[in-house]
């Protein structure tokens, strides 16, 4: 799914230059090797950026210290160039290019630069070593710069590496450590705390009765992945008995009813359906081709629509993670009535009716429950249904291998996995290094798996990879009757590839939260979710994998060459296409700017100035203008006599104080 315009984007990157495109055997990023002590391990990085603090492991392998980071990779090069690099951040460093050394800092980096470079076309072997300090905490990032661009961190669309065995292993491990996680082994198996996702529980079980259907918990219990194809939880009953012995118990399990929430209509909910790109996540329809949503996985809704009492499925839309504090069902903030429409379109793709079900012995369900140990996973249960029979330690259990609970025998809990997970699973519990890695955490890990399983991919492009929705939207378009269609740039989610260092982490906190009482793009159809147990780790772990460090919001008195600049007399005409606070746009083509009311509170200065002084090395088809011309010197003589970096600040300061 490759983006139409990565070659023109590679294209910019050194002053208008072509840049090669990827081999098929040349793989994006750099690889890098990490060492705390006598333990190593190796991943990709996508940049040579970092950001380490006190008490957190450079890598979700390795404990806590002091550490060295080892990058090596090749720049892919079209032409010859000329360029200088240097370093941000703190600790020591040292750069190799083609085996040479050719810089070397200690402390605060960042003071002093190469010669001028030439590279030759082709491949670029480049190796970075840098050590942190003696407590672990460190930040570091590869800049450059050239006749033709100011400088920037070397961007990873230039960066590649060969793969290798070390690396495939690393990756298989961390994938065995991630479903070690989502399958809440954890829960059962204790292995220490550390990773965000392994602490996580299911869905509470208090008052599931009078949210979900007994029938429909018949089904599920009996067999999830029958339901829900990559369903996580595991088979627990032996029989259809059993399972709906479980689910009378369940039933019994009632709450006061549910908020009265407005009668909802499905021509409508189909219409919002469509305009969230809810399609990017979920099959609605049986036979629907699976290849469109590559490696999306969705969920099936066509047999959703008998999984809830009347009511519930709308109260859920309404808010996702009341019952299930971690779910990774985003939450759209939706009105009582688009929560009713879009719950009334879910039941009505599903075609199958649920069957009475008759008496149970709801005892014999209780032992059940508990025999199956579910409070391991679940809370709300009432304290009699909860074991207290406690399970092998897992450091105990890494060493039998892959047996118990996932080798599929026995009476224990049977997980329905692929040959590749079962492989990765199998990598993880036979590395007792990784076995005690749950005790560690890593931000830019942690956030790198949030962007997979939050299906953050659905709906942004990043790195060249188109966003999945444009693939599978027209599959919901007949829904909208011709409501919505994905527009052109401007009318589409923004671009992630530069998020970590273009966007605030205290901001994205409070946008992953909802705590933001405006909307950046109010002209967007779709809406950014929000996801409130991830908020605070899913930021952090995004400035981190940019090797940025968090700074504060300084405004200074309010600055009126910033106001003119910014106006369409004697400014440059930002007003045309930008709201500010109250006032619109005068003049918007194509799509509106973002209001930059709150510009200061979101964008990182150094961005910002990058941004500014030649917007479309970052976003090839933005038809933000450039103003710099040669010199610092921009297109306007007068305010600030023309310095181009003193203009931009004072606007970037203007617009600072428009919230204070």
């Amino acid at each position: 799914m490759k983006n139409s315009i990565y070659p023109i984007a590679l294209s910019l990157f050194l002053g208008g230059q072509a840049i090669a495109q990827v081999a098929a055997d040349d793989a994006s990023g750099l690889k890098l090797t990490m060492q705390q002590g006598a333990a190593s391990d190796v991943r990709v990085s996508r940049q040579a950026a970092l950001t380490v603090q006190k008490g957190e492991s450079v890598s979700a392998l390795l404990p806590a210290g002091q550490y060295e980071a080892v990058w090596e990779g090749h720049l892919k090069i079209d032409k010859r160039s000329r360029v200088y690099f240097s370093f941000e951040g703190n600790g020591s460093a040292e750069l190799f290019v083609d085996g040479e050394s050719v810089l070397k800092e200690e402390g605060k980096l960042g003071n002093e630069e190469t010669k001028r470079l030439r590279l030759s076309s082709g491949e670029v072997p480049v190796k970075i070593v840098y050590k942190s300090g003696a407590e672990g905490a460190g930040s570091f990032r590869l800049m450059w710069r050239g006749r033709d661009f100011a400088k920037e961190p070397v961007p990873h669309a230039l960066l590649g590496y060969k793969a290798d065995e070390k690396v495939a292993q690393s990756q298989l491990i961390r994938m065995g450590r991630g479903l070690f996680a989502e399958m809440k082994c954890a829960a059962c198996h204790e292995g220490g705390k550390g990773m965000p996702e392994a602490s996580e529980m299911g869905p509470s079980l208090a008052g599931v009765g009078s949210r979900l259907d007994e029938h429909w918990l018949a089904e599920w219990v009996m067999d999830p992945s029958a339901l829900r194809h990559h369903a996580r939880m595991p088979k627990l009953v032996e029989n259809k008995e059993d399972a709906a012995l479980v689910a009378a118990y369940l039933g019994t399990l009632k709450t006061d009813s549910q908020a009265k929430l407005p009668k909802g209509d499905a021509a409508t909910g189909g219409k919002v359906f469509h305009q969230l790109g809810c399609i990017s996540c979920h099959q609605t329809e049986q036979g629907q081709d699976l290849a469109k949503w590559g490696d999306g996985k969705p969920i099936e809704l066509f047999n959703a629509g008998r999984k809830y009492q009347p009511g519930a499925l709308a109260a859920f839309l309404k808010e996702p993670g009341k019952h299930h504090a971690s779910t990774r069902m985003p939450d759209f903030n939706l009105s009582d009535k688009e929560a009713s429409d879009l719950a009334a379109f879910v039941r009505g793709l599903d075609k199958a009716e649920n069957k009475p079900t008759g008496s149970a012995d709801v005892a014999k369900g209780k032992e059940l429950v508990k025999a199956a140990h579910c409070a391991s996973c679940h809370d709300g249960l009432p304290e009699d249904a909860v074991s207290k029979t406690g399970f092998t330690a897992l450091a105990e259990l890494a060493k039998n291998g892959v047996k118990g609970c996932l080798s599929g025998e026995g009476k224990g809990p049977k997980y329905k996995l692929t040959d590749t997970e079962k492989k990765a699973l199998a990598a993880f519990m036979n590395s007792e290094q990784a076995v005690r890695s749950l005790i560690n955490n890593n931000r830019a890990e942690y956030a790198s798996r949030q962007f997979e399983n939050l299906n953050c991919a659905a709906c942004h492009t990043k790195d060249g990879e188109s966003a999945r929705l444009g693939h599978v939207h027209p599959l919901s378009a007949a829904y909208a009757a011709g409501e919505h269609k994905q527009g052109g740039h401007g009318t589409t989610p923004p671009d992630l590839t530069f998020v970590g260092e273009k966007l605030r982490a205290d901001w994205m906190e409070k946008l992953f939260k909802g705590e933001l009482e405006y909307r950046t793009r109010p002209w967007l159809k779709q809406r950014m979710p929000e996801y409130h147990s991830r908020a605070k780790g899913l930021a952090e772990g995004l400035a981190a994998q940019y090797g940025v460090t968090p700074e504060t919001v300084e405004v200074s008195a309010k600055d009126e060459p910033g106001k003119t600049l910014f106006g369409m007399q004697g400014g440059f005409g930002c007003a045309a296409c930008h709201g500010a606070a109250e006032a619109k746009p005068v003049a918007v083509f194509e799509a509106p700017g973002v209001n930059l009311l709150y510009a200061g509170q979101r964008l990182r200065t150094d961005y910002y100035h990058r941004w500014m002084k030649d917007p479309r090395r970052i976003d090839p088809l933005t038809i933000m203008p450039k103003y710099f011309v040669e010199d610092n010197t921009t297109t306007l003589a007068q305010p600030l006599d023309g310095d181009g970096q003193k203009q931009m600040e004072a606007i970037l300061q203007w617009m600072k104080s428009l919230d204070q």
